[in-house]
């Protein structure tokens, strides 16, 4: 069955729970698709902490508790819509949902004809049927993984034929196809699980997806062919970073730092400039900052330090790439500390050997996922920004998914 007959059947199916579990803090919002205008609206929100031995590493152990709390967050998004969905989306933390993009090859057999949809099909489904086994060497390679995992969602992103890129590939000529095609997967046991919280919630699983991935489609990135841009979200606990090189998402890796990592003391509230930021015990020392706050700005460059030392360990996989000319952008629930401090970010960046020295920085908003309208007043700041993007991300795949995508779809359904 498409998304169309799943979201669209009745009145009840224009509405469907974006819910995102993260490491500490469980969002829900209830989503309404207005078709007809391409668009759609946040008619509720809810949120609830995880409790603390909720740890997702051991989420088997803990899946009455995690149901628990996804219930609850659930709960108060429909006391303010006053629906309660039947369709629902899942966003996990970057450690337990991750993403891999891979290349595979396609030759025809001549390269004479040109394509049409009933080839293009065929391909395609040959395409997938090498999909699982090319993903699942390259993530047990990287990841590590010894465990089975399970593709929770496939994305076709770039083709090219005979080296030249092409949107679709109907009715063009050439013999050599290559697809770049996202993946987001986890372990099949986190699958499982995640799939009997759906069924917890009484809500028909529509997709399991990377955030990081979500976001950048939400962000407007993944079309944008040329885009080098580094995507660091920093949730409570982890920092999940995505390299997006010339439009198609690379990697997505994930270590264990964040918000709460920081502290939370703003240095901005310190008036401290970015050229001060090379030696703050200085202001101490003219009598212009107490020890404690001096204490306080030393921890905060600390924890910074090493938030850069993960995004650059998270890079090692492209040290073959000029990384100079990338945009890292920040965004989660630790990044609205971290847009206080930009300046001394930016200072610190600069101070790193090449090419980090030479990155340029900046935040994504909340208000820049421009297809997602907020009627409960209640999103405002930087840590729904995920749960957004869950939203846009069936709101594109109602209106804008391509041909290639929508086949891709319904072969693996």
């Amino acid at each position: 069955m498409s998304i169309s007959s799943k979201l669209f059947g009745n009145k009840l199916n224009d509405y469907f729970i974006s819910l995102d579990i993260g490491s500490e803090v469980v969002k829900a919002l209830i989503v309404q698709l207005d078709r007809k205008n391409e668009r759609a609206f946040i008619i509720g929100v809810g949120k609830r902490y995880q409790k603390n031995e909720n740890i997702l590493i051991d989420v088997k152990d803990n899946f009455q508790n995690i149901v628990s709390v996804c219930a609850f967050a659930v709960d108060d998004a429909v006391k303010i819509a006053k629906i309660r969905p039947r369709k629902i989306i899942i966003g996990m933390d970057g450690n337990f949902v991750k993403g891999v993009s891979i290349k595979i090859n396609y030759k025809r057999k001549t390269n004479k004809d040109r394509i049409g949809e009933k080839e293009l099909k065929s391909i395609i489904a040959e395409v997938q049927r090498n999909l699982h086994e090319n993903v699942r060497k390259i993530v047990q390679k990287k990841e590590a993984f010894d465990s089975d995992i399970f593709i929770t969602h496939s994305s076709i992103t770039n083709i090219n034929i005979d080296g030249y890129k092409v949107i679709n590939p109907i009715g063009f000529k050439g013999s050599n196809i290559e697809f770049s095609i996202f993946n987001s997967f986890m372990l099949h046991s986190h699958y499982e699980l995640i799939k009997n919280i759906s069924k917890k919630l009484n809500a028909e699983l529509l997709e399991i997806v990377s955030q990081l991935y979500a976001v950048s489609i939400a962000k407007g990135i993944k079309n944008i062919s040329k885009s080098n841009i580094i995507l660091v979200d920093i949730g409570r606990k982890t920092t999940s970073v995505a390299v997006l090189y010339k439009g198609i998402i690379e990697s997505v890796k994930s270590f264990n730092i964040g918000e709460k990592s920081f502290n939370h003391h703003s240095l901005s509230e310190f008036d401290l400039k970015a050229t001060e930021t090379e030696n703050p015990e200085k202001r101490c020392n003219k009598g212009r900052m107490d020890e404690s706050s001096s204490d306080k700005i030393n921890k905060a460059f600390e924890n910074y330090e090493i938030l850069l030392d993960g995004i650059e360990l998270s890079l090692e996989d492209f040290a073959h790439i000029n990384l100079a000319s990338f945009k890292i952008l920040f965004y989660g629930e630790g990044s609205g500390f971290s847009e206080n401090n930009r300046d001394v970010i930016i200072k610190l960046l600069s101070k790193r050997l090449f090419p980090f020295s030479k990155m340029k920085i900046d935040f994504i908003d909340y208000r820049d996922i421009l297809k997602i309208k907020d009627k409960t007043n209640e999103i405002k700041d930087f840590q729904y920004i995920n749960s957004l993007s869950l939203a846009n991300f069936i709101f594109d795949k109602e209106v804008e998914e391509d041909q290639c995508n929508k086949i891709l779809n319904n072969i693996i359904k």
